[in-house]
């Protein structure tokens, strides 16, 4: 079965997404764009809608600049 997620009226099929750019870091424009897998046109999603998978990202994706660096204390 696909892994999806909705967005307001948009559901995502994740297993199709390439990549997900966040314009804001760079721009500052509160834009995301979504590449999929497969060649299709890329979704841009703006305002709520980009807040909405920003958030979820951040609550699922690992940080690899903290899973790098090693924990300190105790030695």
């Amino acid at each position: 079965m696909a892994h999806l997620i909705k967005i307001g009226s948009l559901f995502l099929n994740l297993d199709q997404v390439l990549r997900i750019d966040d314009l804001f870091s760079r721009t500052r424009e509160d834009r995301l764009i979504v590449y999929f897998s497969s060649g299709d046109e890329p979704l841009t999603l703006a305002g709520q809608e980009a807040d909405d998978l920003r958030t979820w990202l951040n609550t699922v994706a690992t940080n690899l600049r903290e899973a790098a660096e090693p924990e300190t204390g105790g030695l």
